[in-house]
Formats: structure tokens, C-alpha cells, sequence
């Protein structure tokens, strides 16, 4: 599923108006993104961090990414109005 369908695919009550998120997640051997947590949402309840989990679902990290430490990467995200 693309990234754009995930999102379309969210609850509109779980889409946020702008903020930031920074979300962790264990790396599989395939680039495949599991455990993931939200670490930081602002502003703070706004459903932020829940909409953030949605789209990295779709995400896949390439091997060798320098982001990657110990297994985990950290994914920092800013939704922002057009």
C-alpha cells in the first residue's frame, strides 16, 4: 500500500493540523520498520505521534542507512498545512 493510500486511509479525527513527531523503530534485515513507539509529539495530545505511526508503516529503510544504530532508527516528522 503506498504511503499516500495509508494516509488517506487514517482516521480524519487522527490526522493532525501541523506539529511534530519523532518515532523509533527496530529495523528488520529487510528494511521493514516494527516496535514503533512515539518518542516526542508536539503539541502534545493532538494526535500527532498516532498519525506519525500510521505513515511509517509504509516506510522501508535501505541497507546501510547511518541512521540505523544498534537495529533502531529514530524517524523525526513535521506535518505542516499547505
Amino acid at each position: 500500500m503506498s504511503l499516500l493510500a495509508l494516509a488517506l486511509a487514517a482516521s480524519v479525527a487522527t490526522a493532525p493540523v501541523q506539529g511534530r513527531a519523532v518515532v523509533e523503530c527496530k529495523v528488520l534485515p529487510d528494511g521493514h520498520l516494527t516496535q514503533c513507539r512515539v518518542i516526542s509529539e508536539s503539541p502534545a495530545k493532538a494526535n500527532v505521534g498516532a498519525f506519525a505511526l500510521v505513515l511509517v508503516k509504509a516506510y522501508r529503510i535501505p541497507p546501510g542507512d547511518r541512521r540505523v544504530i544498534k537495529g533502531q532508527i529514530r524517524i523525526p516528522l513535521r506535518f505542516m498545512m499547505p
